[in-house]
């Protein structure tokens, strides 16, 4: 009982110090943790978290293909207008996914739409039915945290092109000199968890890349390399989570 007693009291004293500890360095305390993701957990790890969470899913979203059916024609035209490529995320909150909207956590399905539209140059791309897949297959917390990197190379394999996802930068050269389009997922700022995470589809011209659905008018921005990319992309503050790679076989 004795050494119970010991133990809890000591336990207690610990907590009250560490609590006096981030009272006494809130502000640096606060620091740390916005960034300790981005800087002191491996992309490994992140992408193991994703593939662990994917398991809590649901059958189905009732209602949400019929009305995704009837609202997405509405777009179709600003399509046509950005050459083919889903651009401006924002404007999409007419669309469901999952319990949220593709608005506020699409931007892995827009980046795998456009992705096939640059492999196969299709202007019939049947976005509902894309997004209903990925409600299946993929989706993180019901739409929560938008979609797994894992399941949209899955999505890939199973139309029969050749993909390579890695987490690990120094991968990210020989991907973008072997492969013909890219989807890489990043956080926004690497010192502020805060602004989240977001997935672009990549693409490359003429030995000059594009980035699409970036929150402004990147695809007009030419990059030198996916390196040139991540260093210039949100004012130099991005950090790569992982590069999926694709092209036909």
């Amino acid at each position: 009982m004795a050494n119970k007693i010991f133990y809890h009291t000591l336990i207690l004293c610990i907590l009250f110090s560490f609590t006096i500890e981030i009272e006494l360095n809130r502000e640096s305390v606060l620091e740390y943790l916005k960034s300790f993701l981005q800087k002191k957990v491996s992309n490994k790890v992140i992408l193991s978290f994703i593939q662990l969470i994917r398991k809590l899913k649901r059958d189905s979203y009732p209602g949400n293909y019929e009305y995704n059916v009837k609202n997405f024609p509405k777009h179709l035209s600003s399509i046509k207008r950005s050459n083919g490529f889903i651009e401006y995320q924002d404007n999409y909150g007419d669309l469901k996914y999952g319990l949220k909207t593709i608005n506020f956590s699409g931007c892995e399905v827009i980046a795998a739409y456009n992705a096939l539209y640059d492999l196969t140059g299709d202007e019939n791309i049947n976005f509902p039915d894309m997004i209903d897949y990925f409600e299946k297959n993929g989706i993180l917390l019901y739409g929560t945290f938008g979609t797994a990197p894992q399941a949209v190379e899955e999505y890939f394999d199973k139309l029969g092109y050749k993909t390579i996802l890695s987490g690990d930068k120094k991968d990210y050269y020989d991907i973008q000199e072997s492969y013909d389009v890219f989807i890489l997922t990043k956080f926004n700022n690497v010192d502020d968890i805060m602004d989240l995470i977001h997935t672009i589809c990549i693409t490359k011209k003429n030995g000059k890349y594009h980035v699409h659905n970036s929150g402004y008018s990147g695809y007009l921005i030419e990059y030198k390399s996916i390196s040139d990319i991540l260093q210039r992309i949100d004012c130099g503050k991005a950090k790569e989570i992982s590069l999926l790679g694709i092209k036909k076989k």
